[in-house]
């Protein structure tokens, strides 16, 4: 699995700088084309009077300007050897980004989260959020960017989280086309909710239902055309996925992002509590 078109949205924070690595690397296993992109924020800031409002007329022309050579400052001390599209646009990023990559073909969004202050452990940043719900693409983000520096940007230990959902088999396929020569490790958890074991402490059915879900992915696994090493635990999904990748020392833990028919729309209802707690980067796709 490679990635044709790869935007790297930057805001020019540390976490910006301490992810550029992977984005780097990222794009040498790809051979992909990098487009870098900032988006600047106007606010549409009034004085005088409801009846007589003055609108504030911001140098747009200059600021951007600016932008761009900043831009194509980071791009040149970042990415020496890697030819880069520079973009500078206007817009909330928010918004913006996700129909952005669809406008341009884009096939992977590489960006940071950023929680805001005491909430940080509770939340993702707002932008990586909206991204992650919206994005038509795959989308790679780091929920600890500022620790990880280089670490994980050789893809030696790949953890595969997946549902025994047709969707799960082609999951299956692209963590073998993501890193042919990596250890992968297939995860499926079993809600504790459904075992009933933390409730009902009924450990019989808890087990009847992780030996069906090891049958099923027994024959995805058949399907695929691949033999990973299994791990099947019932519990929370985040806490039992966090668990393992620690485990496995994972450099990426890949998910899915697919429809549910309630109001999280295309996104999984772990997803966002998965990238927040991974001890390495999480792509989903």
């Amino acid at each position: 699995m490679t990635f044709s078109n790869i935007l790297f949205p930057i805001d020019f924070s540390a976490r910006s700088r301490a992810i550029a690595p992977h984005v780097r690397a990222m794009v040498a296993r790809s051979k992909g084309a990098l487009t870098l992109l900032h988006l600047i924020e106007m606010p549409g800031l009034t004085y005088g009077t409801p009846e007589a409002p003055v609108m504030f007329d911001y140098p747009f022309e200059e600021i951007k300007e600016c932008m761009e050579g900043r831009l194509t400052q980071f791009a040149e001390a970042e990415f020496p050897e890697t030819p880069v599209k520079v973009v500078v646009d206007q817009g909330d990023p928010g918004s913006c980004i996700a129909e952005l990559a669809r406008v341009w073909d884009i096939d992977l969004i590489m960006l940071t989260t950023r929680g805001m202050g005491k909430f940080r452990a509770a939340l993702l940043g707002s932008v990586a959020a909206k991204v992650l719900h919206d994005a038509g693409c795959a989308v790679w983000t780091a929920g600890h960017c500022d620790e990880i520096g280089t670490k994980h940007t050789e893809l030696r230990n790949l953890l595969c989280a997946i549902d025994t959902v047709p969707e799960g088999t082609r999951l299956i396929r692209c963590a073998a086309e993501l890193a042919p020569q990596a250890e992968v490790r297939l995860m499926h958890t079993v809600p504790a909710a459904e075992t009933g074991a933390e409730r009902y402490l009924d450990l019989e059915f808890a087990a009847f239902l992780e030996e069906k879900a090891r049958e099923t992915i027994a024959a995805m696994q058949k399907e695929a055309g691949t033999n990973f090493e299994v791990c099947v635990k019932a519990g929370s999904v985040p806490a039992t996925v966090r668990e393992e990748a620690l485990s496995h020392k994972a450099d990426l833990v890949l998910i899915g992002r697919g429809a549910l028919p309630h109001f999280a729309g295309r996104l999984r209802s772990h997803a966002y509590s998965i990238v927040r707690d991974m001890p390495c980067p999480v792509l989903s796709i």
